[in-house]
């Protein structure tokens, strides 16, 4: 840590002087300007004003005003003085106010050249100058004031340190803490004087003060831990010598900072002071309350504390302790009673009602803030006074409710008084009533038996009756809370279900009440409110009628709640379509649209709730009943019944076409969801006949939709629903019948590829296109056939060899049917359909060499073994590679070909990986890549070739191995293969052309290439490159023996040679050497690590530092000097490392090195002229040097920060004894121009006159007129 400080002061230290010498080398201020350059400039100037003025005419002039004399003056103007005034200040450039009523002789020279017009003749015009801003131009004095309190600010951080270190010195504790207060005392007294003193040094003096004030606290904590005195004792006395430091610096300083510093200390003193007198935390509170009404009171009605520093503290403290005495209750929540939260509140309350009444600002938040600690001491009251917590929470939520009605009832006194917008009043508003309805909740929840009654019977309904003010003035936010409140009162159920029907009654009748009263659109949203009431209060009555029969809770009270729910919302629905309310327009429609909606989305919930409660009743002892009746058969019942509704629904809409398509759409999707998830439901094996009713009924709805719907895509879509519908019914009706799993999947899988293939077959005979629908559901046929095939063995536990067969052709035939037929689709997409006769001769061949279970089917044999069919793939590999041949060119079947070629072989691969018929499928593979090349003419198959390759060639190694059981080389294997492909990949590329002249180059990253045969020799030698180059890396890495190791380095280090002769491009080979060598250092180190024996982390950092020297002499030699220098970069670098690591290894000999190098890069810095390697050398050894004596790094501090005092004093000394200086001109300052001998008028410059004053020095009254 001793270390650390040092090198941290020392960094800053350094920092400073060397921007302090940076800053002496910049190149001082631009030389004053020779009167020669000053005329071409004038000169210039005069030019550009004459052709702007040609330029303007007549439009650049303005009319005569009053101040602008209506002839020109002859005599040239006398600049005037300049004035004093508000754009004047000491020390800075402000440039001088023009004249405009004066004219110069560059004036009368204008006036000479235009002729006079008719009449009054125009003056020439005084354009407006806007004077430019005040740059602070430092004189040579107030820069070496500046550095002198910069020296003083880091003097004073260095003293710093050095106390902090010397109080963790072995010395006596009190010793040290006199020490640390008479540090204090010197800095606080020193800063004072100081600024009292030297002006100049204020901010160091502030500075100075600063610390001793935030040193203080410190001392005190010191005093406590050291001194047998007591906490609060010590708070107080600390609080109180703060307090007057404080105070007394900021009355000499007359800074607002420490004015506030001030006033929060005096805070502290008061805690404190309640903390000496040890009676409790509530004193803490009490204090702080009183303490902010009296600095209120001092802030608003004392004029002597208007009038002070102290002001804007006092008023902006007493307005924050509120807030610390909040934050302060909520930290000690834990040890405060009711009767402390109530003082404290009602304490609060008091003091923001005067706040608001003395403060003109934050009325508004301090109001609300009064507000909230009122209710906080209402339930800290409540507390007190024994109250249980439902009825704290009912008294709240009546608090909350009479205020929201308060603010309904005096509204417009309300904005008016306190300026408010009418929506934050009903944004306020709602908030009451939700608060109030949370509390209520409340009360719900921590209410017993007893108290729950009142609370249903009593309290409820008269909280529901307040509304009756806002409902009969049409307001939302109460018609809000007759919505809610019910839901509320649905706790009550926990102790009797009949408990919420009083609410329930009153809140469906204030709701019909506002219902009756709204228009437009809330009248259907109102309606919607009523009807969840209606259906949610079916609910209780259904749970209570429950409770009168049974009593028990549970499953059946649930399943009668549900029921009655149910019932209600289908007799609604019922209601509705009586009352015609479908056959509207516009909104009404969509709203009785959307209700019906919701009524299907609940009967869809409830029935399968159902379903699954008479699925489970099998297994129960006594089913649920309700009135009587079974859980299924009020599953039938309703499913009937919502079946029917949805039917008679669909049917009666009218205007269904003229809607939106996105609206039509969504209608009738949901009617054909409802009617499926009806029908899934109402599968029951037991009952499997009403599932064929319910199915019946729905496919005969999909019928009629079908032959009236004039919308092809929905007739698509009503025909598939009607043709999934039947087979499923055929599926359940074989089910019914006890057909087993694999007779019921072919019966399925004939039932619905024979009518695809009927109609592919009608579309063959009579030569027609094949339709848009046709097209897609042979697509998904041929999707799907696979799909169901495997989900159907999953479910069955196992493949049947019949029905594997049967669904291979019917894919394969609806494949070849469907590529017959579809004659409109041309190109390389009509192949696609061949990939089904492909996959279906694997999957035959596959099956057939599988064993399968033979307790099933009519095919209980395997036609031949797995190895018999491992050769009929690979020889539906061969026929497909010699169609390949023969067909090279023809796009049309290129992907089935592929297809057919590659999938059998990668099958036989892998099914027989553990024999040789895999590594004659992998060059079986690899050979169809070469020719690939040539038939396809793309290169790119010979990289697939290159690793099909080399793969197979691992293969065969490995099983060699096994069969000679030679086991010697295990772990050379992999390096072996990789070695003998590359010699084939380099016999490869050879025949290819890889050395033919000129070389060929790399494919372009298109498919197709012009020369796909040299492109891919050039591929074919760079993969084995790769190859070579793998295998030295795993006899170097993975190697056991020495020989492996060194060989598979000198392997790497020749494939890094064949690279740069065969593959460097041309603008690398200059630096391939460089490569070369840092690579040989790399494998010679990693030998040696392998070899003998891992070195230390700073013996690696100085052998690299070597070889980086080694690369600075090689580019010296070729005289880079870039590169050089970014070598040299790197060494400096990994030398830093080495005296770094030196330290951690403790190794004398890398030290050395370290700096023995430093000491040359010293020597080669003097002798480039680079400063940079200079001062990184010897901030390296200096570094080093401090490091072994580092021990004194207090003396060293010390003597530091006394030698820049000393320092700074000396020159501030000089500074004083020097006297003021005037201020340097800056560059972009205009330059002072003395006055020439007199010029021609062409010579003359010419500018408005509104400028000249800022650029012509005062006449001499002694020199003749010019003019």
């Amino acid at each position: 840590m001793t270390g650390l400080i040092v090198v941290l002061v020392l960094l800053i230290v350094g920092a400073y002087f060397l921007g302090h010498s940076m800053g002496r080398n910049q190149p001082g201020q631009r030389s004053e300007p020779t009167p020669e350059r000053l005329r071409e400039a004038w000169q210039e100037g005069y030019e550009a004003a004459t052709a702007y003025l040609r330029r303007t005419g007549p439009q650049a002039q303005a009319p005569p005003t009053e101040q602008q004399s209506p002839a020109v003056s002859q005599e040239p103007a006398m600049p005037q003085p300049e004035a004093s005034g508000p754009h004047q200040w000491p020390g800075y450039a402000t440039p001088a106010q023009p004249a405009n009523g004066n004219l110069t002789a560059a004036g009368q020279i204008y006036a000479q050249q235009r002729p006079a017009q008719a009449g009054n003749p125009l003056p020439p015009v005084a354009r407006p100058v806007v004077p430019p801003k005040p740059v602070k131009v430092l004189t040579k004095r107030e820069r070496e004031l500046r550095n002198i309190n910069i020296t003083l600010y880091v003097a004073a951080l260095m003293i710093v340190a050095a106390g902090a270190l010397f109080l963790s010195f072995a010395l006596p504790p009190v010793a040290k803490v006199v020490a640390f207060i008479i540090l204090v005392a010197a800095f606080y007294a020193g800063g004072l004087i100081t600024y009292a003193v030297k002006p100049s040094l204020r901010p160091a003096g502030a500075a100075f003060a600063g610390t001793g004030l935030a040193l203080l606290p410190l001392s005190a904590i010191a005093t406590y831990n050291t001194l047998d005195i007591s906490g609060p004792v010590t708070w107080l006395v600390f609080s109180a010598i703060g307090t007057l430091a404080v105070g007394y610096a900021t009355v000499k300083l007359k800074s607002r900072v420490l004015s506030w510093i001030a006033v929060l200390i005096l805070v502290s003193t008061g805690m404190a002071s309640a903390a000496t007198m040890q009676r409790g935390v509530l004193n803490y509170m009490l204090i702080l309350v009183v303490l902010s009404i009296v600095l209120m009171l001092l802030a608003v009605h004392s004029q002597r504390v208007k009038d002070s520093i102290f002001f804007q503290a006092i008023l902006g403290t007493a307005q924050l302790l509120p807030i610390f005495v909040v934050v302060l209750s909520g930290l000690l929540i834990e040890s405060l009673g009711s009767r402390e939260f109530f003082w404290i509140f009602a304490l609060l309350t008091a003091q923001l009602l005067l706040s608001m009444r003395l403060l003109g600002n934050l009325r508004l938040t301090r109001f609300f803030a009064a507000r909230v600690t009122f209710m906080l001491m209402i339930w800290a009251g409540c507390s007190y006074l024994g109250f249980v917590g439902s009825t704290t929470a009912l008294v709240l939520s009546y608090a909350f409710a009479l205020q929201a009605v308060a603010v309904l009832a005096y509204s417009t006194a309300y904005q008016r008084r306190m300026g408010l917008a009418r929506q934050f009043v009903s944004l306020e508003r709602c908030v009451l009533w939700g608060l109030g309805l949370v509390s209520m909740s409340g009360a719900y929840f921590l209410a017993d038996e007893r108290h729950s009654f009142a609370l249903s019977y009593v309290a409820a309904p008269l909280f529901a009756l307040l509304c009756l003010f806002g409902i009969f003035r049409a307001t939302r936010a109460e018609t809000a809370v007759i919505a809610v409140l019910p839901l509320i009162a649905l706790l009550d159920l926990q102790h009797h279900n009949w408990r919420p029907l009083a609410v329930f009654a009153v809140a469906i009748a204030l709701m019909s009440v506002d219902h009756h009263r709204a228009q437009g659109i809330y009248r259907l949203l109102y309606g919607h409110v009523r009807w969840a009431l209606l259906l949610i209060g079916a609910g209780v009555i259904g749970a209570s009628i429950h409770e009168l029969q049974d009593g028990a809770s549970g499953t059946a009270a649930a399943t009668a709640t549900l029921i009655t729910v149910l019932v209600m919302a289908l007799a609604l629905w019922a209601f509705g379509l009586r009352h015609q309310q479908l056959n509207g327009k516009g909104t009404a429609q969509a709203h009785a649209l959307a209700r019906a909606g919701a009524t299907v989305l609940i009967a869809v919930g409830s029935l399968c709730y159902l379903r699954i409660l008479a699925g489970k009743e099998r297994y129960l002892q006594s089913p649920v009943e309700f009135i009587g009746l079974e859980a299924f058969t009020w599953f039938m019942i309703t499913t009937v019944a919502t079946t029917a509704l949805v039917m008679i629904t669909s049917l009666r809409v009218k205007g269904l076409p003229d809607m939106p398509v996105p609206a039509a759409q969504a209608i009738r999707a949901g009617e054909a969801v409802a009617l499926l998830l009806f029908y899934m439901l109402s599968l029951e094996h037991q009952r499997w006949i009403f599932a064929l009713v319910i199915g019946a009924a729905v496919m005969a709805t999909f019928l009629l939709k079908l032959r009236r719907n004039n919308s092809r895509e929905w007739k698509i879509i009503y025909a598939t629903l009607a043709q999934v519908l039947f087979s499923s019914m055929v599926w359940w009706f074989a089910q019914g019948m006890d057909f087993d799993l694999h007779g019921r999947f072919a019966l399925l899988l004939v039932s619905v590829s024979i009518p695809q293939l009927v109609r592919l077959a009608r579309n063959i005979r009579k030569n027609q296109p094949l339709r848009k629908e046709l097209r897609w559901i042979a697509i998904v046929l041929l999707i799907g056939i696979p799909l169901a095939t495997a989900a159907y063995a999953q479910v069955a536990g196992g493949y049947d060899r019949g029905v594997i067969l049967l669904a291979a052709l019917c894919f394969a035939v609806h494949g070849i049917m469907a590529y017959w037929a579809d004659i409109e689709l041309e190109g390389v997409e009509r192949q696609y359909y061949l990939f089904a006769p492909i996959l279906s001769l694997i999957l035959v061949i596959g099956v057939q060499g599988q064993q399968l279970a033979d307790d099933t089917g009519w095919i209980r044999a395997r036609w031949w073994s797995e190895e018999a069919a491992a050769i009929l793939l690979l020889v539906m590999a061969l026929a497909a590679m010699a169609l390949e041949w023969k067909l090279r060119g023809n796009r049309r079947y290129s992907t089935a070909i592929g297809l057919a070629i590659f999938l059998p072989a990668v099958l036989a691969a892998a099914w027989q990986q553990q024999t040789w018929w895999a590594v004659v499928a992998l060059a079986l593979i690899a050979s169809a890549m070469i020719m690939m090349v040539h038939t396809r003419r793309s290169a790119w198959y010979s990289a697939g070739a290159s690793l099909l390759l080399a793969w197979a060639i691992t293969r065969a190694v490995m099983k060699a191995r096994d069969i000679g059981g030679s086991r010697w080389l295990e772990s050379m294997d992999v390096a072996w293969a990789m070695i003998g492909t590359g010699v084939l990949l380099y016999l490869i590329s050879m025949v290819h052309g890889r050395m033919k002249d000129p070389t060929p180059g790399y494919p372009a990253f298109t498919y197709r290439h012009e020369d796909p045969v040299g492109g891919a020799s050039r591929i074919y030698f760079a993969a084995m490159l790769l190859a070579l180059l793998l295998a030295g890396c795993i006899a170097h890495s993975y190697g056991t023996a020495n020989w492996h190791i060194i060989g598979g380095s000198a392997l790497i280090f020749g494939v890094a040679l064949l690279c740069r002769y065969f593959e460097l491009p041309p603008a690398a080979v200059p630096y391939a050497v460089d490569g070369l060598i840092f690579l040989a250092s790399v494998l010679s180190l990693i030998t040696y690590a392998r070899v003998i024996d891992a070195p230390q982390f700073s013996s690696m950092m100085a052998y690299f530092t070597v070889v980086a020297v080694i690369l600075v002499i090689w580019r010296n030699i070729r005289v880079h000097r870039s590169l050089a220098k970014i070598y040299l970069v790197a060494a400096s670098v990994a030398g830093t490392m080495t005296l770094f690591a030196s330290l951690i290894d403790s190794n004398v000999l890398t030290q050395v090195m370290g700096l023995v190098f430093f000491g040359c890069l010293i020597a080669w810095g003097l002798k480039l002229g680079d400063r940079l390697f200079i001062w990184w050398g010897a901030i390296a050894i200096s570094l080093s040097v401090i490091w072994f004596l580092r021990e004194l790094v207090f003396v060293w501090l010390v003597l530091i920060g006394l030698g820049l005092i000393i320092a700074a004093v000396y020159k501030l000394v000089k500074v004083d004894k020097a006297g003021p200086s005037a201020p340097e001109p800056q560059d972009s300052a205009p330059p002072v121009i003395q006055q020439g001998p007199p010029r021609l008028p062409w010579q003359q410059p010419m500018q408005p006159p509104a400028q000249q004053s800022d650029q012509w020095p005062p006449a001499d009254p002694s020199e003749p007129d010019q003019h």
